[in-house]
């Protein structure tokens, strides 16, 4: 059942317990309803006035939360008479943060944590809160949210907040690729012309062709270590996949062991010849590789446009030297589709130990207001990505990205998947999946192996927790996704 509403002129859809806007927000209404909605919050005797809101974010968020110079931070705070109290939460899960500190109001957790989280009673639902204070959550330009059903849902029901953007995006070295020496080798060693990879295939050739182990200078500068492994094979199991297949069939069934799910571990298997030595060490993630790709010693790395920012700044060793394509996907009709997916990804949650739940609620929708998003997202030290469509046509943002770059994530829009699983039990799922990547990746077991035994944990884990519980939330989740996350079917916008 459907209602439609008015709301000063504008259609509002509320479905499935959800607010999705059919036209966005005017500038800063968002920010202004959060606003006096804490003020009569104050003046009722429902918060103390002076209340102080707990915020505990990671390190690289923190500007982009506070603002250039805590701006936004004495903004909220001259604007509402509440005080924010922010903090730096270690580099752990946000699951394992929650669970252990029960003095935060507002936090972040990635896009694939929330089904954990809500599961196990860790953080609470929003939709009421959205509903009671008449916010919606528009997923249309001109500046809507960019991923409300990967990033915000779980069962129909709104459980985080977007506040980051964080999909996959392949960066490569553009002055190797413009170089007429290098167009003619290329030519004439794969007989075709040098340019952007289409495909996982196309993507291996270059690796090949511009690694340079001899100069400290690499093809692959992907991360490979165990706890991320997951966030770079999904997006070839994707592009590898059948019309129709995703990661279980209909009856929770892995389709992951399988000649696309072996097929998706090679190609991932595949960049490790032309990989620096350490690429495989426990906690060499992108804070191994970045900087290596940045300072100028590979071809090309996959990260998130907020690698950008880095590279865009003038004292960079690879300032101009840089471009960003669309991940690789697969060629369908004579076009090219990508095939990326959302990885990281820094969603405002609400732990359910919060002592004010409320106030945590109205900043969050107030920080992702349109014209506050832009300022927060704009912030040169911050590294909070563009994720509402604006955001990508920001001067502001723009100056900050560089335009090329903003354009190249712009343009893969469409096509970005959700981050994981879905389900409940998604960190033990995509542990099996990485730790086997990882056996694998250091030649223990054989491609086939590692889908097989992955396939194998993943039936257990399906098992523990219930087939039928987990049947009835993979229908849930498989509906909810955009048509353009599903390898058959072609982009949306």
């Amino acid at each position: 059942m459907q209602t439609i509403v008015r709301i000063k002129g504008l259609r509002w859809l509320i479905a499935s317990g959800l607010v999705l806007a059919v036209a966005g927000v005017p500038a800063a209404e968002q920010a202004d309803r959060a606003v006096a909605a804490v003020k009569q919050l104050v003046a009722t005797g429902a918060l103390p006035a002076g209340a102080a809101l707990r915020l505990t974010v990671k390190q690289g968020n923190l500007a982009s939360f506070l603002g250039e110079n805590e701006q936004l931070k004495a903004d909220w705070e001259r604007a509402t008479g509440t005080e924010i109290d922010a903090r730096i939460m270690p580099q752990l899960a946000s699951r394992a943060f929650i669970q252990d500190d029960d003095t935060v109001d507002l936090t972040i957790a990635r896009s694939n944590e929330t089904p954990d989280l809500v599961s196990e009673g860790l953080i609470m639902p929003l939709s009421p809160l959205i509903e009671r204070f008449g916010f919606v959550l528009p997923d249309t330009p001109p500046d809507g949210f960019v991923h409300v059903r990967q990033q915000a849902l779980f069962n129909g029901q709104v459980v985080a907040i977007p506040a980051d953007g964080d999909a996959a995006l392949l960066f490569l070295r553009r002055d190797m690729m413009e170089d007429p020496a290098q167009q003619a080798s290329f030519l004439a060693r794969f007989g075709r012309t040098l340019a952007p990879p289409r495909t996982w295939a196309e993507y291996q050739d270059l690796v090949a062709f511009f690694d340079r182990p001899a100069e400290g200078f690499y093809g692959a500068l992907e991360p490979r270590d165990t706890l991320t492994g997951w966030m770079y094979w999904m997006p070839r199991f994707l592009a590898h996949a059948q019309v129709g297949q995703h990661l279980f069939d209909e009856a929770m069934r892995p389709t992951i062991d399988s000649p696309e799910g072996i097929a998706a571990t090679e190609s991932y298997l595949a960049t490790l010849a032309h990989s620096p030595a350490g690429v495989l060490k426990q906690g060499n993630d992108y804070s191994f590789t970045l900087p290596l790709f940045l300072s100028g010693k590979g071809f090309s790395t996959i990260i998130t446009v907020a690698a950008a920012k880095l590279a865009n700044t003038r004292t960079s060793p690879v300032y101009g030297k840089v471009m960003a394509v669309p991940m690789p996907g697969r060629v369908v009709a004579g076009q090219t589709v990508p095939h990326p997916t959302l990885i990281y990804g820094n969603n405002l949650v609400i732990p359910a130990r919060a002592k004010h739940k409320t106030l945590a609620f109205l900043f969050a929708m107030w920080l992702t207001d349109p014209d506050i998003s832009a300022r927060s997202v704009g912030v040169a030290g911050g590294f909070t990505d563009p994720y509402r469509y604006h955001h990508f046509d920001d001067p502001r943002i723009r100056a900050v990205y560089g335009e090329a770059f903003l354009d190249a994530a712009k343009a893969q829009l469409p096509y970005v998947a959700p981050a994981g699983t879905g389900l409940p039990g998604d960190a033990a799922y995509l542990e099996a999946l990485s730790e086997n990547l990882s056996v694998a990746a250091h030649g223990r077991q054989s491609a086939a192996a590692a889908m097989h035994n992955t396939a194998r944990q993943w039936e257990a884990i399906t098992e523990q927790r219930g087939r039928r519980a987990q049947v009835a939330h993979w229908q849930r989740y498989r509906a909810a996704l955009p048509a353009s996350a599903s390898p058959r079917l072609a982009p949306v916008h």
